[in-house]
C-alpha cells in the first residue's frame, strides 16, 4: 500500500512515524525515571572523563576512516578528506534512524572523492559486514567474561551470523572466489551497464583491500569506542569494566539495526541499553536513567566533531577525479 504512494508522501509519513515513536518511548522512558535524579547525575559530571571519551570518540572515527581508505584503494585524495566525509556521514547517523548515514557518506564520496556510487555503497556495506561480525564475536566472548549467561540459540545462531558474514567477505577478498562471485552476479538479469558497474565494484572493493588491516582497522575501532562509552559510564558515576561495557555497548549497536529507531536515538537507544545492562544485572529503573545520561554525553561529545568535519569538508574544494583500481571503472556512469 506504501509502495503506491507519492515518493514525497512516503517520505512524509516515515518522518511522522519516527517523530512519533520518538515522542511516546521517551516519554515512556522517562516515566519510568525521576527528572531531577536525571538533572542531579547530569550537573556532577566529570569534565575529564567526558574531554576522554571524546578523545575515544575521535580515535573510533580515525578507525573508521583508514577503513574506508583500505576499502576505496583506487581513490588518492587527500586522508583528510576522507575523515571529514567519515566525520559527516557519522553526524547524519547520530541524529537520523536507519541507513541515512551511509547514504550521505555515499553521497559525499561521489562529490568530494569521485567515488562511484556503487563503489561506495559497496564500501558502505563492506564496512557495516565487518561491524555486525566483530559485535557478534565480541558480544559472544565477553558474555562468559561479564557474568553473562546467553540461551544457547542465541550463542549458536550468533555465531552462524558471523561465521557467514566471514565467509562471505573471505570469499570477496580471494581472486578465486570472487570470480565466482561476479560470475553469479552476471547471471541475474540486470540491466548491463549496471552489471558492468558492480562488476567493476566487487572486483576493485575485493582486489584493493587488505584483510589483515581491515581487521586490524575494525578492531581499533571496537577497543576506542569501548574506552568512550567506558569514559562515559564513569563520567556519571556509574563505573562498568571495560568487558561489561564492550558486551552491553555490542548488544545495544546491534539493536540498532531494527527499523523502529527514535530521531537522535532518543526513546528506542535507552531500550536497547537496557537490554545490554539488565542482562548484566541491572534493575530497569537504573539501567533507564544511566542510558538516558549516557546518550546525551555521547551526543554532547559526538555531534560537535561531526559538525567541525562537515564544516571542515564544505569549506575544502573537491579533490581531483580519482584513478580506480579497475581500468574500466573510470568512466562509471553512476
Amino acid at each position: 500500500m506504501l509502495s503506491s504512494l507519492p515518493p514525497v508522501w512516503r517520505r512524509l509519513l516515515r518522518i511522522t512515524g519516527t517523530a512519533v515513536v520518538t515522542v511516546v518511548v521517551l516519554a515512556l522512558v522517562l516515566r519510568a525515571i525521576r527528572p531531577a535524579d536525571l538533572g542531579e547525575t547530569m550537573s556532577d559530571v566529570s569534565p575529564p572523563l567526558v574531554l576522554a571519551a571524546a578523545a575515544a570518540a575521535f580515535g573510533f572515527i580515525l578507525c573508521r576512516a583508514w577503513r574506508y581508505r583500505l576499502l576505496l584503494a583506487g581513490t588518492h585524495g587527500r586522508f583528510g578528506t576522507l575523515l571529514a566525509i567519515t566525520l559527516s556521514g557519522w553526524g547524519v547517523s547520530l541524529l537520523l534512524p536507519g541507513p541515512g548515514g551511509d547514504a550521505a557518506l555515499v553521497v559525499l564520496l561521489r562529490r568530494r572523492l569521485q567515488v562511484g556510487l556503487t563503489v561506495g555503497a559497496g564500501a558502505a556495506l563492506l564496512s557495516r559486514l565487518l561491524d555486525v561480525a566483530s559485535l557478534l564475536v565480541l558480544a559472544l566472548v565477553m558474555a562468559p567474561f561479564a557474568g553473562v549467561r546467553l540461551p544457547g540459540v542465541l550463542l549458536v545462531g550468533g555465531m552462524l551470523i558471523a561465521g557467514a558474514i566471514v565467509v562471505g567477505l573471505t570469499a570477496l577478498f580471494w581472486d578465486r572466489p570472487r570470480g565466482q562471485i561476479t560470475g553469479w552476479l552476471e547471471r541475474l538479469s540486470l540491466p548491463a551497464g549496471l552489471h558492468q558497474r558492480i562488476h567493476s565494484a566487487v572486483e576493485e572493493l575485493g582486489s584493493g583491500s587488505r584483510p589483515l588491516l581491515l581487521i586490524t582497522a575494525t578492531a581499533g575501532a571496537r577497543l576506542a569506542t569501548g574506552l568512550q562509552y567506558l569514559a562515559l559510564f564513569a563520567a556519571i558515576d556509574q563505573p562498568l569494566s571495560l568487558v561489561q561495557v564492550w558486551f552491553a555497548l555490542s548488544v545495544r549497536t546491534l539493536l540498532l539495526a531494527i527499523p523502529i529507531q527514535g530521531l537522535g536515538g532518543l526513546g528506542t537507544g535507552q531500550l536497547w541499553w537496557t537490554a545490554g545492562l539488565t542482562l548484566l544485572g541491572w534493575p530497569v529503573d537504573e539501567a533507564l536513567a544511566a542510558s538516558l545520561a549516557v546518550h546525551l554525553l555521547d551526543l554532547c561529545v559526538s555531534l560537535p566533531q561531526a559538525g567541525i568535519g562537515a564544516l571542515l569538508l564544505f569549506r575544502r574544494p573537491a579533490e581531483p577525479d580519482r584513478v580506480p583500481a579497475m581500468a574500466g571503472a573510470a568512466l562509471e556512469p553512476d
